[in-house]
């Protein structure tokens, strides 16, 4: 028995409109039909033994992919945030501490004679220096000069009629650092540190002038 030509022409007739509309298909268990809306009641899932397994390519502008919700993509790394890289920005656990120096009495002029009271505070590896400060607890010294040296250090120099260890040891240099990895604990330990080179000197002797 040959199909009513009626019934056929109808049945096409559907079969476009269907077709020719965004109407999603339910694509459980068939075929995904690129550039129509698909549905399906499982998880569908994309395998390449071989590299990457799903490439998306979109007009210049528009974003390659779109969700639908706010909800957190577990496992969903990005190279960019907003056209930047991961190292342009600080971590929430960023930290900010302090480091001290102890004065020494120092040769500025490789004379054999000391000269005044330097101190420095350097910051460790890793962090920045953001400030600093001096403390001067000689009975008659007077701070000469409280810079950094460098994007770590801050130097003090404190001239003084008493340049022996034990006074120069009332002086404190004050490093102020920020590491914006947080790879240094909040708190800094107190170090003294060593003594400023001949190109810190050089240095030093232009900052009390």
């Amino acid at each position: 028995m040959k199909p009513n030509r009626t019934i056929c022409f109808a049945m096409g007739a559907i079969t476009a409109l269907v077709l020719g509309s965004g109407t999603a298909y339910a694509a459980t268990g068939g075929k995904f039909i690129i550039g129509k809306a698909n549905s399906e009641t499982s998880t569908t899932t994309l395998s390449n033994s071989r590299g990457t397994a799903l490439a998306l390519n979109s007009k210049a502008g528009t974003p390659p992919l779109k969700v639908n919700r706010t909800t957190k993509v577990p496992n969903l790394n990005a190279d960019r945030l907003d056209g930047k890289d991961s190292t342009a920005f600080a971590l929430s656990s960023a930290t900010l501490g302090t480091v001290t120096g102890v004065g020494s009495p120092t040769d500025f002029d490789d004379d054999g004679t000391d000269d005044a009271i330097v101190a420095t505070a350097q910051c460790p590896a890793g962090s920045q220096l953001t400030g600093g400060g001096a403390e001067d607890g000689t009975s008659d010294g007077y701070v000469a000069g409280s810079e950094p040296l460098d994007n770590r250090t801050w130097a003090v120099v404190v001239f003084s009629s008493d340049l022996s260890a034990g006074n120069a040891a009332k002086v404190t240099a004050f490093a102020r650092c920020w590491d914006p990895q947080g790879r240094v604990a909040a708190d800094l330990a107190t170090t003294q540190q060593s003594g400023p080179t001949a190109l810190q000197l050089r240095t030093l002797d232009q900052l009390s002038r």
